[in-house]
């Protein structure tokens, strides 16, 4: 390295965010060095092969930040106090049935050893956690950008590992900035759709009829958003002045559609295929929360193995629905001078894609 603090440290560079973030922040400064975190050194090298990243730029170090000291030597863990600048924290577990004390192992105790390594190393001006607007968890209503508490409660772990995350970030020893993406449901406003997840997964159990109830009113807003924008924001706020301390939800906001609406716009691209419409599906049947989970504990008692199997996959992540929340996006906005992709646009698009590949590119990966 040509001089000292010249570099970021990326961790999660192999997923979602990470990977739409690294080249963006490749372009937005030639002179950048990025340190990228990974686990399978020949892996990460036929992947960097394949996506043209230049290793003069970009140097991958073995590790895993579930492993106090991210399982760095001595020796390198000196090299890099006197390069590292900026920390960039996209690693996560985003598996929302994983058990909560699994869930903190990644989410949690990985924040807890980059920042012990932080606080070492001090060069280090900026913490970037890439947290998740869902730390909002149960709670209902206008979601400010800030610490919103955890009273509410948490629908599952992935939520709860992700908000002790962020307070651990927020009591830390280094500057830090808080960026909380919604569902991430597309690669871009193209629609495009490399990494499967729980909302995809949903929505394959109703367009194939095997879930005929969905918590939630019609008017409920769902935020949906795009990996690029981001990975756009995650860009912005490692270079961005003034804004340590400050939260950013880079989310739909006051764009994100209703329940309801997003349901219409998914049959109505369903319906396109005749065979599909042949079949005459219904739309599943909104109701209260406490109803839906009544369901829930009537097909746990007498339903058969299938049914079990799909409720089961759904209450990690369709209670949200019926647990209605705007988030605020006027810090974010003002920083990116731009709201985010409208879901009107790409939302039709990503089911298009779903459907064109029959689901299955989005079922390899996952698996």
């Amino acid at each position: 390295m040509s001089t000292p603090y010249d570099s970021v440290l990326l961790t999660g560079a192999t997923g979602l965010v990470g990977r739409h973030t690294l080249p963006r922040l490749l372009a937005a400064d030639r002179e950048l060095r990025v340190f990228v975190l990974t686990r399978d050194l020949p892996a990460w090298r036929a992947r960097a092969a394949t996506r043209s990243i230049p290793a003069g730029r970009v140097t991958p170090l073995e590790g895993d930040i579930t492993e106090p000291g991210l399982g760095f030597g001595r020796s390198l863990r000196r090299a890099l106090q006197n390069r590292v600048h900026t920390i960039v924290h996209a690693a996560a577990d985003t598996v929302f049935s994983r058990p909560l004390d699994e869930a903190r192992s990644v989410n949690t105790a990985g924040t807890a050893h980059l920042l012990e390594l932080a606080a070492g190393w001090p060069g280090v001006r900026r913490f970037v956690q890439v947290s998740t607007a869902f730390v909002a968890g149960r709670l209902r209503g206008h979601v400010p950008e800030r610490d919103n508490g955890a009273g509410a409660g948490f629908v599952n772990g992935y939520e709860q590992s992700k908000y002790e995350a962020e307070a651990l970030v927020r009591n830390g020893p280094v500057p830090w900035v808080v960026v909380r993406p919604s569902a991430i449901v597309s690669d871009g406003a193209d629609g495009h759709v490399s990494q499967f997840n729980a909302v995809h997964r949903a929505l394959r159990l109703y367009h194939n009829g095997l879930a005929s109830m969905m918590p939630g009113e019609a008017s409920n807003p769902v935020d949906v958003v795009t990996a690029d924008y981001v990975a756009d924001s995650v860009t912005r706020l490692v270079a961005a002045p003034d804004v340590e301390g400050l939260t950013f939800h880079a989310c739909a906001g006051a764009a994100a559609l209703g329940l309801g609406d997003l349901l219409d716009r998914a049959y109505a691209v369903w319906c396109e295929s005749p065979e599909w419409k042949r079949r005459a599906i219904p739309r599943p049947a909104l109701t209260d929360l406490a109803t839906y989970q009544l369901f829930e504990r009537t097909v746990e008692d007498t339903g058969d193995a299938r049914l079990r199997a799909i409720t089961r996959s759904l209450s990690h992540f369709v209670p949200q629905l019926a647990l209605p929340k705007r988030f605020d996006t006027t810090v974010m906005d003002a920083l990116m001078e731009r709201p985010a992709p409208a879901p009107t646009d790409f939302w039709p698009r990503m089911i298009r894609c779903l459907v064109d590949s029959q689901w299955a590119a989005a079922s390899r990966r996952a698996a």
